[in-house]
């Protein structure tokens, strides 16, 4: 075997076995199997383009068990500064009903249910701005009927609401209220199918954790969805391309690293080689 062939399989090697260790690694950390998921929704998506930090359609998201994380909502996080993927709070991922997709949407606020006058008590929105939410009842233990939230979404545009008596004469049980960055209202009033109330911490599946952009598109392309990153990512295959490209490029660099290495190793000897007088008594090929 030649010194290029060698040399490549090395490298391949080595990109394997980085690959398998950080495998092993990101499943353990995770905590849950598999510990990812490709988005296919443009529900958490910032705009039209997909964008490197934003949960966009044809991505990766790689997992963390809810077990592993102090999930914070929105509102805790608009208090803290605390952000992910863009705006403030956790983004989850919940089960809405059996033969669904489960959903992954940013935790928004925790209300807990008060049976003995059917009101909502939400704690988190002690501190949280007044002028950012309403409801009929502006005691955040006792709250009852409208219940908004402006300057939500991506963009700060819009206004999200529920009816908290209906919520209460439906689906009296604590969790969460949730919505997508990109949607126009919480997930519970917007007849999104199989979600019925709140999100209850035992239907959180995971956590989302970190975005690997543009790759979920490959298994995309191979379950015939292309018509959806056509539409609602169209820069994401030019940028998977370049991506792979400039994966080629650094495993074609760390090659040429490694000839570079041996050739300096031996230069003297090579040198010496190539340069070596020319014998003056008959040599014999065995």
């Amino acid at each position: 075997m030649d010194k290029d062939a060698r040399n490549t399989i090395i490298v391949v090697a080595v990109a394997v076995l980085i690959i398998a260790v950080g495998f092993i690694g990101i499943s353990q950390a995770s905590g849950v199997s598999p510990p990812q998921t490709v988005v296919e929704s443009q529900s958490m998506q910032h705009g039209r383009e997909s964008q490197i930090g934003i949960i966009d359609t044809g991505d990766v998201v790689l997992l963390k068990s809810r077990d592993k994380v102090n999930i914070l909502s929105y509102v805790d996080g608009y208090k803290t500064g605390y952000k992910m993927f863009g705006s403030y709070g956790d983004v989850i991922i919940y089960d809405r009903g059996p033969n669904l997709n489960p959903v992954i949407h940013r935790a928004i606020l925790w209300l807990d249910y008060n049976e003995a006058d059917k009101t909502w008590s939400a704690p988190s929105l002690i501190g949280y701005p007044l002028e950012l939410w309403y409801s009929n009842n502006m005691d955040p233990m006792k709250l009852s009927g409208v219940f908004r939230m402006f300057d939500m979404g991506y963009a700060g545009d819009k206004t999200a609401e529920i009816d908290l008596n209906n919520l209460a004469r439906s689906y009296p049980h604590s969790g969460y209220l949730t919505m997508g960055d990109n949607n126009p209202n919480f997930d519970q009033p917007a007849s999104i199918s199989g979600v019925s109330g709140l999100i209850e911490y035992e239907k959180i599946r995971s956590v989302a954790w970190i975005e690997i952009p543009w790759v979920g598109t490959l298994k995309m392309a191979l379950n015939g969805k292309m018509d959806i990153i056509d539409r609602e990512v169209p820069n994401t295959v030019p940028c998977l391309s370049a991506m792979i490209l400039l994966v080629i490029f650094l495993i074609i660099g760390i090659s040429f690293l490694f000839d570079y290495r041996y050739y300096g190793k031996h230069r003297k000897e090579l040198y010496k080689e190539m340069n070596a007088p020319t014998p003056s008594f008959p040599v014999e090929d065995d």
